[in-house]
């Protein structure tokens, strides 16, 4: 666990820094309207990949791990296909979110490309690290990212940044799939039978997948709303402020992504004190990572603020501070869901995560409509995302303390 633990962070740093240095880079040579257009269409992907964590990711968490290896490959087969039909309905979708913002054919087409790429890589890469191939992952990403770069470097000279971008990205992601093939059981003959298999796993993911998309709407509605309520240029500002905490948002993902199989192995086993542990042991990590993170910051922000921003964004300073506080309590909230789902509470997820769907938008429209700075969207994304954290862990203290005190009590799945 804890060399699997490493190699997920080893993993997610890798591709935070690329992230970022990505993102600056984008910020530092283009304007903040062409800044803006990009984050647009990079929260829409969010959107699908949020989905297929809910729809596809989520049951190869608990169909695969601990099964017999016919019934985890049928499973996995069942997966693969609900993941191709996933796939299908992202394409069109994007299309449509570039038509929103204006997008020229080429950036459609460098659009529709990226999501669906991403659909494939996120797939690949969740499946390797259910079966215990983290550092296959960590191969998987490198080859993405290192081509990527190469591609970037190239297309930066005949297409506009957010076009240019996008395409990088997709041909990387692309070229990672060749050269790491990893064994998908793909039956496409057997396409029907299994979306009609699938039926029994939707009575679990249907409520994930209502969560996951209420998480979407609390976490990035103020993408939309800022770009409709102020412009594209804002958008970019704002968004300037989100890239600069990137790394951290990331952490509480690898933890997650790893520790979630775990927690479902230990539950089972009625090891309730174990989950328990691995529970304290996230929220350390994730606080750990804030005041580290924080610290780096602060030092490094002269030069950051020099070189990055270089006067194009105005005082971010301010901005950063927010989305810090709001990357903070968003990891410890995280934490506390992987739990709820390992637990398979997706109804609670759900009815939590749709009350903080209501509030988001809600807070960050009216912020916007009394005039105030659009950086406090993420102040007010961050008090709603406490909120949850309080949720869940007062209903995590109710089911399983009581258990982990008792030995001879159970706090499974139920």
């Amino acid at each position: 666990m804890k060399r699997a633990v490493l190699l997920s962070l080893v993993d997610q740093a890798l591709n935070s820094a690329f992230n970022l240095l990505l993102n600056l880079a984008f910020i530092a040579f283009a304007t903040p309207d062409e800044f803006g257009r990009f984050a647009f269409l990079l929260a829409g992907s969010f959107f699908a990949a949020s989905a297929q964590n809910a729809l596809i990711v989520m049951p190869l968490n608990y169909l695969l791990p601990g099964r017999e290896r016919e019934d985890a490959d049928a499973a996995l087969s069942m997966l693969t296909s609900a993941n191709l039909a996933l796939l299908l309905l992202v394409l069109p979708a994007s299309f449509g979110l570039a038509a929103v913002i204006g997008a020229d054919l080429s950036l459609s087409l460098a659009a529709i490309a990226y999501f669906g790429t991403l659909m494939i890589r996120e797939y690949v890469r969740n499946l390797m690290v259910v079966k215990g191939s983290v550092h296959l992952t960590l191969i998987y990403d490198a080859i993405a990212l290192a081509a990527t770069v190469a591609f970037a470097l190239a297309f930066w000279q005949v297409l506009p940044p957010a076009t240019a971008t996008l395409a990088a990205l997709s041909a990387g992601n692309g070229m990672s799939f060749v050269c790491c093939r990893f064994d998908l059981k793909t039956d496409f003959g057997s396409f029907p039978s299994h979306i009609s298999a699938y039926r029994g796993v939707w009575k679990d993911t249907r409520w994930a997948l209502q969560g996951a998309l209420q998480n979407e709407v609390m976490a990035r509605s103020h993408v939309f709303l800022v770009e409709r309520m102020r412009d594209a240029a804002a958008l970019g500002m704002l968004n300037a402020g989100r890239v600069g905490v990137s790394p951290l948002l990331l952490v509480g993902t690898a933890w997650c992504r790893v520790a979630r199989p775990r927690m479902v192995e230990e539950l089972a086993r009625g090891e309730i004190s174990a989950v328990l542990r691995l529970l304290r042991s996230g929220m350390a990590i994730i606080a750990a990572a804030a005041i580290l993170y924080g610290l780096f910051l602060w030092l490094a922000w002269p030069y950051i603020d020099a070189y990055a921003f270089r006067d194009r964004y105005g005082d971010m300073a301010g901005t950063l501070v927010c989305w810090w506080l709001y990357a903070l309590v968003v990891g410890q909230t995280s934490v506390m869901a992987a739990l709820m789902e390992a637990r398979r509470k997706f109804r609670v997820l759900a009815i939590v995560g749709f009350v903080g769907a209501v509030v988001a938008p809600l807070l960050v429209f009216g912020l916007l409509s009394v005039g105030l700075d659009a950086s406090v969207a993420a102040l007010g994304l961050a008090g709603v995302a406490f909120l949850e954290f309080l949720i869940f862990g007062a209903l995590t203290m109710r089911d399983l303390w009581p258990a982990s005190a008792d030995p001879r009590r159970k706090g499974g799945a139920s």
